[in-house]
């Protein structure tokens, strides 16, 4: 997780030790808010950060019901650290599921969140969960601007809950509103997501199960010849929530002989650090890392269909980025090359790039790029060129994310990695 996230968690559990807040009461219903009452700000609420090129607006002349909402307007273009109304309230039950519902309208809103944040007796994060996602969604995305809209989400209660934070947050650029917010209990006991992804596929791995979602050519050419593999590794949570982007990819991005495997990533946590856990960053909870679980995919698909061997390869931005680093550069792997954008590059927590020699791979990167430094493609470019792996960094213009002719980039990266067979 990003380092302005624990800025922002300090941040709250300083001010939840100094400041003598006051607690909604109430049996099922915890929160219950229009944000009517307040002076400079509505009662029982704070503000996070003074963070640069964001606003806390208290809006007594816009609400969904009444007269008055609460806004964060972001203009500064990144989305560290994170800028917050939050409130503190109380929690005696036992493991609950927590459920909100809010009226938020959006202006340009890149990615806002309605958050709750889970604290034991002694204020000590238990963990976190997004219940309301207010932004694009998928990378490429326009920002999102509506009226009011009704958001619900709901939350797993961990074990030893004793306050919950709820968090009306603002990452990126934009501005957005909330209004009539409603936190309640349930009583219900159930996964966040459900257990099995629909239409996954499932492959054994060390007594667990992993998943992958296959895109095969179908009508696109003669199932009978050899095809290309492309394993994408999403950015966000790595979840099945990419697979309508990866079908774009698909369609619009590869030539006819290619076979799609999409893996999920799994949750081994309510609140995983990494996304795509490998080898050197998986915990006593990982029961297996990205790199078997892209093995065990390779693995299954070619017993589905007619894979050519020499030609598999990873596309991965973001978030599945160092994964896909640390797949490219075992000693021993199927994987013939790699497209990595957007993403961070930390040579200390990856396999020896020697490795990689007969590999080749291609960079995809944008010098605007706040989230992701572009100076860490730079170094990766560096590193594989000094070890003779095949290498090459492509820019593109406008900041994180999947910007321009985006199917056309990866068309092209795609292109010269086959070139190096």
């Amino acid at each position: 997780m990003h380092p302005g996230y624990y800025l922002t968690l300090t941040w709250i559990l300083f001010l939840l030790f100094s400041s003598n807040v006051s607690f909604s009461a109430e049996a099922e219903v915890l929160l219950k808010d229009s944000f009517e009452t307040g002076t400079r700000t509505p009662e029982n609420w704070q503000t996070g950060f003074n963070v640069p090129g964001v606003r806390y607006v208290y809006d007594k002349g816009r609400g969904k019901t009444g007269d008055r909402s609460l806004s964060l307007q972001k203009s500064a273009r990144r989305y560290f650290p994170i800028a917050q109304w939050y409130r503190l309230l109380p929690y005696q039950g036992e493991q609950q599921k927590l459920q909100v519902q809010c009226e938020v309208r959006a202006e340009q809103t890149t990615k806002a969140i309605v958050d709750a944040l889970f604290l034991d007796e002694n204020k000590k994060s238990l963990g976190h969960q997004w219940l309301c996602y207010i932004g694009a969604k998928e990378s490429g995305e326009s920002p999102v601007s509506h009226d009011w809209k009704n958001y619900t989400g709901s939350a797993e209660i961990p074990e030893n809950t004793k306050q919950i934070v709820i968090g009306l947050q603002i990452y990126g650029p934009g501005k957005v509103w909330f209004d009539d917010l409603e936190v309640t209990l349930t009583g219900e006991s159930a996964p966040v997501k459900p257990e099995k992804t629909e239409n996954a596929i499932e492959v054994p791995l060390n007594g667990e199960t992993g998943e992958y979602l296959l895109i095969t050519p179908q009508d696109k050419s003669d199932n009978e010849k050899p095809h290309a593999l492309l394993i994408v590794l999403p950015g966000g949570d790595g979840s099945a929530d990419f697979h309508p982007f990866v079908k774009r990819i698909f369609e619009n991005a590869l030539s006819d002989d290619f076979v799609l495997a999409q893996p999920i990533a799994k949750k081994w946590t309510a609140d995983p650090k990494v996304v795509w856990p490998t080898k050197n960053s998986q915990t006593a909870n990982v029961k297996y890392t990205t790199e078997e679980l892209i093995a065990a995919v390779i693995k299954d698909v070619s017993g589905k269909q007619k894979i050519d061997s020499r030609r598999i390869y990873l596309l991965a931005w973001s978030s599945g980025g160092p994964a896909a680093y640390a797949a490219l550069l075992q000693k021993e792997t199927d994987i013939d090359g790699a497209l990595i954008a957007m993403s961070v590059f930390k040579p200390d927590q990856l396999p020896d790039p020697a490795n990689a020699k007969q590999r080749s791979l291609y960079l995809l990167h944008s010098p605007d790029d706040k989230v992701c430094p572009y100076y860490m493609a730079e170094a990766a470019r560096d590193t594989f060129k000094k070890t003779d792996v095949r290498t090459t960094l492509v820019d593109y213009p406008g900041g994180h994310g999947w910007k321009g002719n985006v199917y056309g980039n990866i068309r092209q990266g795609i292109e010269w990695l086959q070139k190096s067979d």
